[in-house]
């Protein structure tokens, strides 16, 4: 099955019937998620002998009228197709600095069932022996603000390196601002962990309203909560999380 087919079958027939009635057009999902894959193989560019970069930042720019019809359903769709980019990827052999995101804004001059998609390379968030490494180039990500300022506190000392400088510093903190965010080891993940005994794409973090949860992605060597393995777990203020050597206490106001 083809990561197109996939992408349709998790969205499910609701959130597609949903969709093409409220645009009353013949834009679909499945066409925004071919646009993504076209962008990342016209902007795809070879840095290293067996490396190729592509777009981590795509922001789908639609009708005034389509956005707003599209407002219930943009966050699921985004999440969606950013990971269709991700699975694109590992199919590709392509290669992002950052985490994949997907936006939607309104474009006036465009009419109802047209799109047109912007990209860009944007470096993420690394967390390298305890110490959280933020590019100066990043900018604010779009979307709602997080209710209660959920973050995630580095333990100093977390990673491969546990006598080094940073791990005689203070605890680090890395806000939870969007609604999903993955950690792991992949260079595509909202806050990389630099740490061999965290996968590729280890677990994420799923923050909405009063409710934040912890799921573990198949780990090869798990998850832990307050010391407990855990395959799905609720957070709360001062729950500490393990992945890896990596350390980390969950906070929210």
């Amino acid at each position: 099955m083809g990561v197109l087919q996939r992408f349709e079958r998790r969205l499910g027939g609701m959130i597609e019937g949903t969709f093409a009635r409220a645009f009353k057009s013949k834009l679909e999902p499945v066409e925004i998620a071919s646009a993504v894959q076209r962008e990342m193989d016209e902007r795809a560019a070879i840095v290293a002998q067996g490396r190729t970069l592509v777009p981590n930042d795509f922001v789908v720019e639609l009708s005034g009228e389509d956005k707003e019809h599209m407002e219930a359903l943009a966050d699921t769709i985004g999440q969606e197709l950013a990971k269709l980019a991700r699975d694109y990827a590992t199919e590709q052999g392509y290669s992002f600095v950052g985490p994949v995101r997907v936006h939607f804004k309104s474009d006036e001059t465009l009419q109802m069932g047209r799109f047109r998609i912007r990209s860009g390379v944007i470096r993420g968030s690394t967390v390298e022996s305890g110490e959280i490494r933020q590019p100066v180039s990043d900018h604010p990500r779009g979307g709602q603000q997080v209710q209660g300022q959920p973050r995630l506190l580095i333990s100093p000392g977390s990673g491969a390196l546990e006598d080094s400088p940073a791990g005689q510093g203070m605890q680090q903190s890395f806000e939870l601002n969007t609604q999903v965010t993955l950690l792991g080891r992949g260079t595509d993940c909202d806050l990389r962990l630099v740490d061999n005994g965290v996968s590729r794409h280890h677990a994420e973090i799923r923050v909405e309203d009063d409710d934040a949860v912890l799921v573990d992605l198949g780990s090869t060597n798990g998850t832990f909560v307050n010391g407990q393995q855990v395959k799905r777990a609720r957070l709360v203020d001062g729950t500490r999380i393990s992945l890896g050597r990596t350390t980390m206490t969950f906070r929210r106001d």
